[in-house]
């Protein structure tokens, strides 16, 4: 009877599960038909023919050489076996297929160096392209598929306006804004690592500028004119790489808009299923299940927003832009301050992400199973005890480790392939005999002795230097003759020594100052005077009397009495004037008398005038060289005697009139230089002799400041403008309207002086 019921419930279960196995919803492989390998001298192409789109997943370089970039692939599947003939190896050394996941692919890319690339997913296929770095040498080429694109664009140049830039959680985004579309052209250089985006027909409308980053891989951006309007414009974006990337580009509104993606966690690359030289293996026959755990990182690849170009041709070179970008830059300044590593200690994971989960798991269980994720061979501690109970999700496996061994008090150690994994207290324990170990064979080592004769730096500072890194047994000579050190020591600290005396003694940079003093002045001086005097006589003996019986004389004298008082001004027939206001200084005078015929009545009247103009300029240019953060001074000019008298004793010091030039420079890590300058431009006035010695007009300026290298500021400058008016009048009379000029003077004197310093500093190649 139970078995009558049981059967026809199994027979539905068994349908249930038929059905839901053939129900829709699962997702079918997508077929990778075709694995191409497009080589070019700008970029080189690796092309996956698919039925439909392929969804990329994640991509990053793994930090252990040799270098190699990862791409994995979801829900896909191939049978392509990827082949490299010589000719298409001048970046991609190799290719290597494996299974990622359930139903994902891994690809493995060893390439001949590290480079920007970029993804780009179509219906039918997705091209990896990876920039080629490109050498200096040859001339600037276009690749024939961006003449092709330039040839079909309308005429006319566009204008590169501004970047913009924003930042998202795992992209940092340029964009370019432009009043039009363009053609690009994009490839790269190395040492140190660059992309360089060349756009054509475009003038950028600023000077050269650098936007500073330091973001997400990138360092900083720079644009500039590459090349004007003959025989085409180029605009150059250059994009200064910590190291090289994921990165799109995309066309926007007509904006060009370029993205540089975050780093992936570097990974090995561990046991690959399919190699490009050989037919592949059989799949491995267990995959743990915890393994199936570890999740891709998902960071979706650009869409494109114009089909790809075809690859360019192998005979292309790059242009001169590589030339110069290469050899200009192949050592930047801005490299020499870069702070060099000698030795590090720093704690870096780079193990395979893995996701654990566990509650109250033994301690010995939960290594054992990484140990084995991670291929090593494991041995514990008799004292090695302890549980784990953690939910960790994408964590390097190394990490995952030092958090478990941690919690627990435990510590490891790996040697070759073998982790041993023992209580903190006994690897310390351990450590520390070991240090004496190595101490006491360190002092126990024979002493070398080696001579470093250095040649940009003195010995003597070097010595000061490097004394704490002398060890006991250890001595360190300077022979300053021939600016040399006499080092003694063990060999391990004589090549410590020798690294840091190679830093050290490196050539410093030399700066050229140059300073002009512009002094420019304008004059202009107006002078008006008027004197005017009469004389009238009416008297018996002329015939001219009076009819009145008194007075029968009248004389009316309107000249100066020249007793005790000087007639300013000129003279005239009767010795005087009136109103005597000549001008101030003048060179025009004119002159007019009247007089009846016996003379018994005259008028005097006398105008004199001066006007004078002039304009002056002085440049004063000194130069001085010298090396960065050392000071330098030139002087031009006399030395002024100044004698003074003390207890008898007359004592003579020379004061400098001249033009003096003192600078300190000081180039940083941009490429800028600091400067403290003062400069002074002092000249003796022989016009105003005090006690036969001639004072001393002083123009001084002394500032510090930070100018770009090449580029040109005021550090100083004074305007000075004087504008006086004189008038000389007769109490009451010369303030009549019109009447009111014949008893009043005009002076008017203008003067503008004006002082500019200029500084321009220029770092020497």
């Amino acid at each position: 009877m139970k078995r009558k019921i049981y059967l026809p419930l199994l027979t539905s279960l068994c349908l249930l599960l038929l059905l839901a196995s053939a129900a829709p919803g699962q997702d079918p492989l997508i077929s990778i038909n075709k694995i191409e390998v497009q080589p070019g001298m700008l970029t080189t192409k690796l092309v996956l023919r698919t039925d439909a789109l392929l969804p990329v997943q994640t991509s990053y370089y793994v930090q252990q050489p040799p270098q190699t970039l990862i791409i994995d692939v979801g829900k896909a599947r191939t049978t392509e076996v990827p082949r490299l003939s010589p000719a298409e190896s001048q970046l991609i050394e190799n290719i290597q297929v494996e299974k990622a996941g359930v139903s994902g692919l891994r690809f493995s890319l060893r390439l001949k160096d590290k480079v920007p690339y970029r993804i780009l997913s179509m219906s039918d296929r997705t091209v990896i392209e990876l920039n080629s770095i490109q050498r200096p040498g040859g001339d600037y080429f276009i690749d024939p598929d961006t003449r092709s694109l330039l040839d079909k664009k309308p005429s006319g140049e566009v204008v590169l306006n501004n970047l913009d830039i924003s930042e998202l959680a795992d992209r940092i985004s340029f964009r370019a804004r432009m009043n039009g579309g363009t053609v690009s052209q994009v490839f790269a250089l190395d040492n140190p690592s660059r992309l360089v985006v060349d756009l054509f027909d475009t003038m950028f409308s600023k000077p050269a500028a650098v936007y500073p980053v330091s973001k997400l891989g990138v360092d900083r951006v720079r644009i500039g004119q590459f090349q004007p309007a003959n025989p085409r414009a180029i605009t150059r974006m250059v994009f200064d790489l910590k190291e090289p990337s994921l990165y799109a580009m995309d066309t926007v509104n007509g904006d060009l808009v370029i993205s540089f993606f975050k780093p992936q966690a570097t990974q090995e690359v561990r046991k690959p299923r399919i190699e490009s030289q050989a037919p592949p293996p059989p799949p491995a026959a267990r995959v743990d299940e915890l393994k199936k755990e570890v999740k891709p990182v998902s960071t979706a690849a650009p869409a494109p927003s114009m089909p790809p170009p075809a690859p360019p041709q192998e005979n292309q070179e790059v242009k001169q832009a590589v030339k110069q970008e290469g050899s200009a830059e192949k050592a930047p300044q801005e490299d020499k301050f870069k702070p060099k590593t000698i030795t590090s200690e720093e704690e870096k994971y780079s193990g395979e992400p893995i996701s654990l989960k566990f509650k109250d798991a033994d301690l010995r269980d939960v290594v054992l199973y990484l140990a084995d994720f991670a291929d090593l061979n494991v041995i514990f501690d008799p004292e090695v005890r302890g549980t784990v109970t953690c939910d960790l999700n994408l964590v390097p496996w190394d990490q995952a480790l030092d958090i478990v061994l941690r919690y627990n008090r435990m510590g490891r150690t790996i040697e070759g392939n073998v982790l041993r994994i023992a209580p903190i207290t006994v690897l310390m324990r351990e450590d520390t005999d070991q240090r004496k170990l190595k101490e006491s064979k360190e002092l126990a080592g024979p002493v070398q002795v080696k001579t470093i004769t250095l040649s940009y730096s003195k010995a003597k500072d070097v010595a000061g230097l490097l004394k704490t890194k002398i060890s006991s047994r250890g001595e360190m000579v300077v022979d300053e003759r021939t600016n040399t050190l006499i080092v003694s020591d063990v060999k391990d600290k004589l090549d410590l020594l020798e690294k840091l005396i190679s830093v050290l003694d490196t050539p410093t940079p030399q700066v050229s100052i140059e300073a002009r003093i512009i002094e420019a002045s304008a004059t202009f001086i107006r002078n008006l005077g008027i004197q005017w005097g009469y004389q009238g006589i009416v008297d018996p003996f002329y015939g001219n009397q009076t009819s009145l019986k008194f007075p029968h004389k009248i004389l009316a004298d309107g000249a100066l009495i020249p007793q005790g008082i000087v007639t300013k001004g000129i003279g005239g027939p009767l010795g005087g004037y009136a109103i005597n206001l000549p001008a101030p200084a003048f060179s025009t005078a004119v002159g007019f008398s009247f007089a009846n015929i016996l003379d018994t009545f005259r008028l005097d009247v006398a105008l004199s005038a001066l006007e004078t103009s002039g304009n002056g300029r002085i440049i004063s240019s000194p130069k001085v060289t010298t090396q960065n953060n050392q000071p330098a001074e030139i002087i031009q000019g006399r030395q002024i005697p100044v004698q003074t008298v003390a207890n008898f004793t007359v004592t003579t010091r020379y004061v400098n009139a001249a033009l003096e030039l003192k600078a300190t420079p000081q180039i940083t890590a941009e490429g800028t230089i600091i400067m403290m300058v003062e400069i002074q431009n002092n000249a003796a006035d022989f016009a105003n002799l005090v006690n036969g010695i001639p004072p001393i007009t002083t123009q001084s300026a002394k500032t510090t400041v930070m100018v770009p290298d090449g580029g040109t500021t005021v550090i100083g400058g004074i305007y000075r403008t004087e504008d006086s008016v004189t008038r000389d009048t007769v109490p009451f009379l010369g303030k009549i309207p019109i009447l009111g000029n014949l008893f009043r003077n005009f002076a008017r004197t203008k003067q503008n002086r004006e002082l500019l310093i200029f500084i321009t500093p220029r770092i020497i190649k």
